[in-house]
C-alpha cells in the first residue's frame, strides 16, 4: 500500500487528521446555519444571500491574506483560526441561550468564519510542503483530502440527524468542540518554519506574489484549470433541485443520488488518485477533466429518457460518482504541481490567488446560469454545456497548454 510509506511522517499525519476534523465542523456549521437561517426568516432569500456571503472574503481577501501568511507562522495561524471560529460558535450559543440571535447576527458569523478559512486555508499548502518529502507530495496530498472529504460527509450527515434528534444547542455544542480539538492538535505538530523572507509590508509580498505569477506560463494554466473545475460545477449545483423536478420527473431523492454520487466519487478519487499518478500528465488531466464534464451533463438528459427509476437512480448515482472521481483526479494534480512547481516561499501567495480566481467564477458562472434559465430549459442548458465544455478543452489543447506544463514541470522554480 502506497500510503505506508507515510507512517513515518507523523507530524504530516497530525495535520491531516486536524483538518479532517475541521472539515467535519466546517460541513456541522455550513448546514446548521443554513438551516438556522431559513428556521428564523422562512425566506429563502436570506439563504441565498448568506451563501453568497460566504464566498465574498475567499475572492476578495484571499490574496491578501496569502500575502499576510507568507511571512508569519503558519502553525500558529491554522491553530488560532481554528479557536477563532470555536469562539465565534460559543457566541452563537450564547446568542441562542438568551434567544438573542437573529438573521444579522448569523450572517456576521457567517462572514468572519469566511475569513478565518481565508487565513488558514492557504497556511496548510506550505504547511504539507514542509512536513513531507517532494517524493511523497501525490501520496501526502491524496491522503489529505480523502480525510478531510471523507470526515466532511460525515459531518453533513451528522448534522442532519443532530438538528433533528437533538436540536441546535447541541449541534453547535460539537461543532465548537471540533475547532478546539483541530487547533490544539495543530498546535503540537513540530514545525519549523523555513520562510527567509525579510520585513516587507503585505502590499509589496502581494504585488510580488502576482509577479510570480505572471512569469510562469504554468502557473497561470493551472489558475486557469482551477476556474474551469469550479464553472464545470455550478450548473449542476444551481440546477440539481430543477434537474429533479422538471427532467426526471421526481423528487428530491434523486437530488440525494447526485449529491451521494459525487461526495461517493471525491473520496473514491483521492483515495486512488496515488495509484494513476504516474500515468497522469497535464494532457490527460484535460482531457479527462473535459471529455468527462461534457460526458457527464450530456448523459444527465439522455438519462431521463430510461422508463424504470430504479435503473435511472443507479445510472444517475454512477455518472455522479465517476464525474465526482474526473474532478479530484484533475483537483489532485493541480494541488501537486503546486507543491512541486511554486518555490517555497511563495506557496501561500500563490495558492491564495490561485483559490481567489478559482471560487470568483462561481458566482460569475451563476449569474450567467441564473440569465440561461430564462431563455432556455434546463435540457438545453445541460446539452449547451456539454458542447461547450467540449470545445473548450479542444481550444486549450490545440493551444498546447499541455506541453507547457509539462515543460515546467522539469523547471525548478
Amino acid at each position: 500500500m502506497k500510503y505506508q510509506t507515510l507512517k513515518d511522517e507523523k507530524e504530516f499525519l497530525k495535520l491531516a487528521i486536524a483538518s479532517g476534523i475541521n472539515r467535519f465542523g466546517d460541513s456541522i456549521d455550513a448546514l446548521a446555519l443554513t438551516w438556522l437561517v431559513y428556521a428564523i426568516t422562512g425566506n429563502a432569500m436570506y439563504s441565498a444571500f448568506n451563501f453568497g456571503i460566504n464566498y465574498l472574503p475567499t475572492i476578495f481577501l484571499t490574496p491578501f491574506m496569502g500575502a499576510f501568511i507568507e511571512k508569519r507562522n503558519k502553525k500558529r495561524l491554522m491553530a488560532l483560526s481554528d479557536f477563532l471560529r470555536s469562539l465565534l460558535v460559543m457566541l452563537l450559543i450564547l446568542f441562542y441561550m438568551f434567544q438573542q440571535l437573529n438573521v444579522y447576527i448569523i450572517m456576521f458569523t457567517t462572514f468572519m468564519i469566511s475569513i478565518l478559512e481565508t487565513l488558514r486555508v492557504p497556511s496548510s499548502t506550505p504547511m504539507i510542503a514542509s512536513l513531507v518529502p517532494k517524493e511523497k507530495y501525490d501520496i501526502a496530498q491524496s491522503l489529505h483530502t480523502s480525510l478531510s472529504k471523507s470526515l466532511e460527509i460525515v459531518g453533513m450527515g451528522l448534522a442532519g440527524i443532530l438538528l433533528n434528534s437533538f436540536g441546535i444547542m447541541i449541534t453547535f455544542i460539537i461543532d465548537c468542540l471540533s475547532f478546539i480539538v483541530s487547533g490544539l492538535m495543530i498546535g503540537h505538530i513540530h514545525f519549523h518554519d523555513n520562510s527567509n523572507i525579510q520585513k516587507q509590508s503585505t502590499i509589496s509580498l502581494l504585488k510580488e506574489g502576482f509577479h510570480y505569477t505572471q512569469t510562469k506560463q504554468s502557473l497561470i494554466y493551472l489558475c486557469l484549470i482551477c476556474c474551469c473545475i469550479n464553472a464545470f460545477l455550478v450548473p449542476i449545483n444551481a440546477f440539481s433541485s430543477a434537474l429533479s423536478v422538471e427532467v426526471y420527473h421526481s423528487g428530491p431523492q434523486m437530488v440525494a443520488y447526485l449529491s451521494m454520487g459525487f461526495s461517493i466519487g471525491s473520496v473514491l478519487g483521492a483515495t486512488l488518485y496515488p495509484y494513476i499518478s504516474s500515468y497522469m500528465n497535464a494532457k490527460k488531466m484535460i482531457q479527462s477533466l473535459f471529455a468527462g464534464a461534457s460526458f457527464f451533463y450530456i448523459m444527465s438528459i439522455l438519462i431521463s429518457y430510461i422508463p424504470i427509476t430504479i435503473i435511472k437512480s443507479l445510472f444517475i448515482m454512477t455518472l455522479a460518482i465517476l464525474f465526482g472521481m474526473i474532478v479530484v483526479f484533475a483537483n489532485m494534480y493541480g494541488q501537486i504541481m503546486v507543491l512541486q512547481k511554486v518555490h517555497s516561499t511563495y506557496l501561500a501567495r500563490f495558492s491564495a490567488i490561485m483559490n481567489s480566481f478559482g471560487v470568483s467564477t462561481i458566482p460569475l458562472v451563476s449569474f450567467f446560469m441564473s440569465f440561461m434559465s430564462s431563455l432556455f430549459s434546463i435540457q438545453n442548458i445541460f446539452i449547451f454545456t456539454g458542447i461547450f465544455v467540449m470545445i473548450i478543452g479542444g481550444i486549450l489543447l490545440y493551444n498546447s497548454i499541455d506541453e507547457v506544463i509539462d515543460q515546467d514541470e522539469k523547471d525548478n522554480i
